[in-house]
């Protein structure tokens, strides 16, 4: 006969040393002793989706500005010159977004003038440089781009913000807004192709598609990530738009985790997105249950 035993877990309950709702500690008043035969099923998650189009990890647009001086021979100099732009945190539409990005782009102070447009039919972004007879051109760089963006001499240069100051992006992690513009070609810069014009492909305003639950200290470490992490419980596919709350149960008799012959008194419960962002909630509390059967 099966023996049941279930824990229900609330972030609003969590440990004083819990670094937010969305990663936290959860103490149980009675340690689990768990005997062999035992796995564990995650169900009845609640998880309210509150976070935002553009948040921290995603809020820097990079862009290699190019500009052009003909000399009295007729040869051409040219001048590179790369921005890392922080779009203000908040939900966007694709027309928020494009009139939002069209302000800071024109706010740098160079001989740039630049027009964002929002395309319904295509769901992209259109970036052009109007300066007539400048001759000037620019690049949206990939990732790949961000970090190594001289592709001569594959070296990463110093990027400067709207003020001019000299910053050197994370390589491994920029933040950029890349995903949502679908700007995902793993390329490197190539400064004798640089443009006028740049159209994203379909926005993705929906940035987080499913949510990962990770508990370091409960399973036996038999799930693997897509970045090779191995402490996830649950994927939780995101249903719900801003604002309402994600519902997710046990869907398949083989979504449980062996814990069998384990003592648990903390659970440790980090939500996070595919890339390893922990979630930001902004205050909100999300709950699950743990389903602890043990087969004799």
């Amino acid at each position: 006969m099966d023996k049941v035993k279930k824990v229900y877990v609330d972030s609003r309950f969590r440990t004083n040393d819990s670094d937010s709702n969305s990663d936290f500690k959860f103490e149980l008043n009675e340690a689990l002793d768990l005997p062999d035969n035992t796995v564990c099923y995650v169900d009845d998650i609640s998880i309210p989706h509150t976070w935002r189009t553009i948040e921290s990890y995603n809020n820097k647009f990079y862009i290699i500005l190019r500009t052009t001086v003909v000399n009295p021979d007729t040869t051409a100099t040219y001048n590179w010159f790369p921005y890392m732009i922080t779009i203000p945190d908040g939900n966007y539409d694709g027309y928020r977004l494009a009139s939002g990005m069209q302000d800071l782009l024109n706010s740098i102070e160079i001989n740039f003038t630049f027009e964002v447009k929002y395309n319904t039919a295509t769901g992209s972004i259109k970036i052009g440089e109007t300066t007539e007879g400048s001759g000037n051109a620019f690049d949206v760089p990939t990732d790949l781009g961000i970090a190594y963006w001289d592709i001569e001499t594959n070296n990463q240069y110093p990027w400067r913000n709207i003020e001019g100051t000299i910053v050197y992006p994370d390589v491994v992690y920029p933040q950029s807004i890349n995903g949502v513009l679908r700007n995902t070609e793993m390329v490197p810069v190539n400064l004798s192709f640089m443009y006028n014009t740049y159209q994203s492909g379909f926005l993705d305003l929906l940035n987080i598609h499913n949510i990962y639950i990770h508990c370091p200290n409960l399973g036996h470490f038999n799930s693997i990530g897509v970045r090779g992490e191995n402490t996830i419980i649950k994927k939780v596919p995101v249903s719900s738009s801003f604002g309402y709350l994600i519902i997710d149960t046990v869907v398949s008799p083989h979504d449980k985790m062996d814990v069998s012959r384990q003592n648990v008194k903390t659970i440790h419960i980090t939500l996070k997105d595919v890339s390893g962002n922990v979630i930001n909630l902004h205050g909100a509390n999300c709950s699950l249950s743990l389903i602890f059967v043990t087969t004799e």
